[in-house]
């Protein structure tokens, strides 16, 4: 299919050819003798289509993240970095500490949090 059909059909109808939205996942191996799914990373190849799509799309969400996106979320967002959450907890522990005052901080580790869901597939 050819670029510019492609985008104006996306354009138009809001949606993808179901081929075009195809993924391969390959399997990469961690380790030599690998012997559980654990032992692989999940690659996912997709269509250039898709990408150049996806490319157009970030481009113009760009310009307008900033003011959709909540001030609390840090991270992928122009100017604003996932670090900067550690540093603002460490200003409130800092503040806690200096005043005597007492609070919670939770903190959540949301590693391979995708890996525990059921996904039905």
């Amino acid at each position: 299919m050819d670029f510019m059909k492609f985008m104006t059909e996306f354009h138009q109808n809001g949606c993808i050819v179901k081929e075009l939205n195809q993924t391969f996942i390959a399997l990469i191996p961690k380790c030599t003798n690998p012997e559980t799914m654990k032992d692989y990373r999940p690659i996912s190849l997709i269509r250039s289509l898709y990408k150049l799509l996806a490319k157009v799309l970030a481009g113009r969400m760009r310009k307008v993240i900033g003011s959709v996106v909540g001030e609390s979320h840090m991270a992928f967002v122009h100017n604003r970095q996932i670090l900067d959450s550690f540093v603002i907890a460490e200003d409130i522990i800092h503040h806690w500490k200096k005043n005597k005052d007492g609070g919670l901080l939770v903190k959540l580790d949301f590693e391979k949090a995708y890996d525990s869901l059921d996904h039905g597939f």
